[in-house]
């Protein structure tokens, strides 16, 4: 029987996700508090612990004889209350000192809404502009995050950035994060929130100021746009979505310069992204919503809906003509 080729997973990089690795300075001050409560917990753990070894063997009976009976020392039981107290006392202020900021941080440059969805997130721009599962930022900026929930209990987390913030359903919960250098950074829904809780991953690509105002005005991406979001146009397709986790029909056809339309025909939240970068992606598709592209260039596009891509909800479009 012949062996499976490993070698796709030779030179493959790793990605870090530990929080340890911090790169902004949200992070990077859970650190710090983090760093300095183990060394004091490892420092307490020799002692007591080279202590306990050290009474065993020195103190170690060697016969059935009843050893003296002494009382309490008082200086002892004085010190062995006195250190742990400062200890603890330590530890609580400097936590408590970093919690404001941890949680609130400097002014924010920017605000972005956060919606946890069974399965994905999504995030609304200062502009209004949208998008699904990723999020982008600019590098050195406050990011204040306002973060909620549609269905169930989620927590915003990416390890690197900052620490977990809960998204609750009708409630609006803060935090932030700022990336400290360019780069992609990965992060998961935190809180069990259902089946497909595994799928609900999220990433933030944080870019330059240029980049990131590119982003936000929608700029064409490189070889041009092959298709154009529209409104009120009559559609040559329709497409549905439903909440049997598909879309009807899965497969179609169009010519160039035919208009599809998608109408959410379910109860579930649904939306449509691209593949193929090419082409616009829709914003999140409540119950009746629609979502209309005209098509200018030939080719087979793929898509999927990002909030139940675990689902195998994809579709495919092939475009003729042109």
């Amino acid at each position: 029987m012949m062996t499976p080729p490993v070698a796709t997973l030779v030179g493959v990089p790793a990605v870090s996700v530990t929080p340890l690795d911090c790169a902004g300075p949200n992070a990077c001050d859970i650190v710090s508090v983090y760093t300095s409560v183990f060394w004091i917990a490892m420092v307490v753990l020799v002692i007591v612990g080279g202590l306990l070894v050290y009474a065993a063997l020195r103190f170690r009976r060697t016969d059935d004889r009843e050893p003296a009976q002494v009382h309490g020392n008082p200086r002892l039981e004085i010190v062995w209350t006195a250190v742990p107290l400062v200890i603890v006392s330590f530890l609580f202020v400097r936590t408590t000192l970093r919690m404001d900021y941890v949680r609130n941080g400097p002014p924010p440059q920017q605000t972005v809404q956060v919606t946890g969805i069974q399965w994905a997130w999504s995030f609304k721009y200062p502009n209004g502009k949208t998008s699904i599962s990723t999020l982008t930022i600019p590098v050195g900026q406050v990011i204040r995050l306002q973060v909620t929930s549609k269905d169930v209990l989620h927590s915003f987390w990416v390890p690197r950035l900052g620490g977990q913030i809960y998204a609750k359903p009708g409630f609006q919960n803060s935090g932030w994060i700022e990336a400290s250098q360019p780069g992609t950074y990965y992060g998961q829904c935190n809180e069990l929130c259902g089946l497909y809780h595994f799928s609900m991953t999220l990433q933030v690509n944080a870019v330059s100021a240029e980049q990131y105002q590119a982003f936000l005005s929608g700029a064409p991406p490189p070889g041009g746009a092959a298709a154009e979001k529209v409104t009120g146009v009559p559609a040559a397709v329709n497409v549905g979505q439903t909440d049997a986790l598909k879309f009807v029909p899965a497969t179609v056809t169009a010519k160039v310069g035919d208009v599809i339309e998608w109408k959410n025909n379910g109860s579930l939240v649904h939306n449509v992204v691209f593949d193929n970068g090419q082409v616009p992606s829709s914003e999140t598709m409540n119950q009746g919503d629609t979502f209309e592209v005209k098509f200018t260039r030939a080719g087979t596009y793929s898509y999927v809906c990002k909030f139940h891509e675990a689902n195998n909800m994809r579709g495919t479009i092939t475009v003729s003509g042109g």
